[in-house]
C-alpha cells in the first residue's frame, strides 16, 4: 500500500467513491457530481484532488500567458486546488492512507460506493519578512476590536492597529516594574479594557480608547495575603467586565473591574503613556476568592467555550497535571480531570462546549472533555492525538474562531503549527525564530478579513505573523 502522499498509476484493483463536497463549504461552485466513480485501491488524498479537480474543469498549471485580462482571470478561476477527505465510517479522521487500506482499518465494506466527504485543504502559510522590534521579550498577547496588544518582559504594553497590510503602532506604555508574565483585554463600553500581571506581584487595569489611544491607569486588583504573582488572566467575554485570574499558588479569583472599592486610595505617582503623571489609582478586591483550586501554580484559566451570555462556568488548568471546570457563582469545583503531565497552557473550544487543549513541557498538546460525568472520569479525549506535537515546550495553545476543527500551538523549539484534530500529524509547520530563540506566546486572528493571521511573540523580542 502507498501512503497518504503518494497514489499508484497502474490498473490494478479499483474501488468505487462517492464525492460529496462538506456542508460548511459556502463556495459550492466546489461541488462535483455524486454518482460513484471508480478509482485506484491505493489512492490517496493527492490523487482524490486530482479527480476532483478533473470534474471541475481546472487546469494543473493554472495560468497561461495571454495578455487578455479575461482570459487570465478564467485561467485564476480553474487553478488547481488542494482538497482534504474524511471517509464515511471513520470517526471523522482525514484521510492519510489509501482508500482501501483506510476502509478496511474500519470494517467499511468495499462491495458498496465508498462516501468520502472533500473540502478545500489550509492554505500554505506565509511568513512575512516583517516584524515589529520591541525592547524585550514578548510574553504575551492579545486581541480586541481591531487592535493587537503585546506585554514584555521589560514592563510595557504595546498597542498595534490591525491594518490590512501591516501592524501600526499606536503607542506603548510601562505599566510595572518588572517582567509582564500575562496580558488580556476586553472591550467594554467602547473601551478596551487591559488587564496585566507581572512578575513584581501586581495585577493593573489600564484603559484605553477603539482606536488604542490615550491609554489610562485605571486600577489595581489588591488580594489580601497574596505573596505570589499572576500567572494567568482570562476576561469573560459574556459579561467583558468580570476577569480570572489565578496564581503561582493554585489560588484562582475573580474581579469586576469596573468595581473598584469603596476605600479611598492614597494618591499614587505614575506615569501614563503620555508621560503625565496620574494622581490615583483605583483598588479592585476580588469578588470571589477560590483558595486552593489548585496545590500547584495556575497556568491557565478560560472561561468555558467562550459563550457571550454564559459566564458561570470557568476552566483551570495548573502544574499540579489537573484540569478543572468551576461553578464560579457557587464557588463550586463540578470536574476535576488528572493528567499524566504539567499543564503549561490551555485554550477552550469556540465550537465544541468543554474540549480544551492543552500544551505541555514533554512536547505534547493534549485534548480534554469536561463534558465527561463525574462518575466516569475518562479524563483525556486523547492522549496521543497530536503526538509527537513539538520538539520543546509547548508554550501556547489557541483554537479558530471559525474553523471548529482548526487549533494553533507554538513552542520553544521556535516553531508554529497548525492542526486539525482530525488528524494526528499538523497540517503546516513554520520555523518562526532562530536557532535557540524560544517562541512564548502567540494570537490566532482567524476571522482577520483578508484571511486568517497568527501573531507570535517570543525571545528575540518581536513579534511575526504567519498568513494563512
Amino acid at each position: 500500500m502507498s501512503d497518504s502522499d503518494s497514489d499508484s498509476s497502474d490498473d490494478g484493483f479499483q474501488v468505487r467513491v462517492a464525492l460529496k463536497l462538506a456542508r460548511s463549504v459556502e463556495d459550492r461552485s466546489l461541488e462535483v457530481p455524486s454518482e460513484p466513480i471508480a478509482v485506484p485501491a491505493d489512492i490517496g488524498r493527492k490523487g482524490l484532488s486530482a479527480v476532483v479537480n478533473h470534474l471541475l474543469g481546472r487546469s494543473i498549471g493554472g495560468g497561461s500567458d495571454s495578455d487578455n485580462d479575461e482570459d487570465q482571470a478564467e485561467d485564476e478561476e480553474k487553478v488547481q486546488l488542494n482538497f482534504e477527505f474524511v471517509v464515511s465510517g471513520t470517526n471523522n479522521r482525514l484521510l492519510r492512507k489509501g482508500v482501501e487500506r483506510e476502509a478496511r482499518q474500519h470494517g467499511i465494506s468495499l462491495e458498496e460506493a465508498i462516501s468520502i466527504t472533500y473540502f478545500p485543504a489550509a492554505n500554505v502559510p506565509d511568513l512575512s519578512e516583517e516584524k515589529e522590534e520591541l525592547p524585550d521579550w514578548v510574553s504575551s498577547l492579545s486581541f480586541s476590536g481591531n487592535l493587537l496588544l503585546s506585554g514584555c518582559y521589560d514592563g510595557t504594553v504595546h498597542v498595534y492597529r490591525n491594518d490590512q497590510l501591516a501592524l501600526q503602532e499606536v503607542q506603548s506604555a510601562t505599566v510595572s516594574s518588572g517582567p509582564i508574565k500575562c496580558l488580556d483585554s476586553t472591550v467594554h463600553k467602547n473601551q478596551t479594557w487591559v488587564a496585566t500581571a507581572s512578575l513584581d506581584h501586581t495585577l493593573n487595569i489600564h484603559t484605553c480608547d477603539s482606536n488604542g489611544k490615550s491609554m489610562q491607569a485605571y486600577g489595581e486588583c489588591i488580594q489580601e495575603g497574596s505573596s505570589c504573582a499572576m500567572s494567568s488572566l482570562s476576561f469573560s467575554s459574556a459579561s467583558s467586565r468580570l476577569l480570572a485570574s489565578g496564581d503561582g499558588n493554585g489560588t484562582i479569583c475573580l474581579w469586576d473591574v469596573t468595581k473598584p472599592s469603596e476605600e479611598v486610595v492614597a494618591p499614587k505617582k505614575r506615569k501614563t503613556s503620555s508621560g503625565k503623571k496620574s494622581s490615583s489609582l483605583a483598588q479592585i478586591r476580588p469578588s470571589s476568592v477560590l483558595q486552593s483550586a489548585h496545590s500547584q501554580l495556575v497556568s491557565g484559566v478560560s472561561w468555558g467555550n467562550h459563550s457571550k451570555d454564559n459566564d458561570t462556568h470557568l476552566i483551570s488548568g495548573s502544574w499540579d497535571h489537573s484540569i478543572k471546570l468551576w461553578d464560579v457563582e457557587r464557588q463550586d469545583c463540578l470536574l476535576t480531570l488528572n493528567g499524566s503531565r504539567v499543564v503549561a497552557c490551555l485554550d477552550t473550544s469556540y465550537h465544541s462546549e468543554g474540549v480544551v487543549a492543552t500544551g505541555h513541557p514533554d512536547c505534547t498538546i493534549r485534548l480534554w472533555d469536561v463534558r465527561t460525568n463525574q462518575s466516569n472520569q475518562s479524563s483525556v479525549v486523547s492522549d496521543k492525538t497530536f503526538r509527537p506535537s513539538h520538539k520543546a515546550w509547548v508554550s501556547s495553545v489557541q483554537w479558530s474562531q471559525t474553523n471548529a476543527f482548526h487549533l494553533v500551538s507554538t513552542s520553544h523549539d521556535g516553531t508554529v503549527k497548525l492542526w486539525d484534530i482530525r488528524s494526528s500529524n499538523p497540517l503546516h509547520t513554520v520555523k518562526v525564530l532562530g536557532k535557540d530563540e524560544k517562541s512564548l506566546c502567540l494570537n490566532y486572528q482567524a476571522s482577520s478579513e483578508d484571511g486568517p493571521k497568527v501573531f507570535v511573540g517570543g525571545t528575540d523580542c518581536s513579534i511575526k505573523c504567519i498568513s494563512f
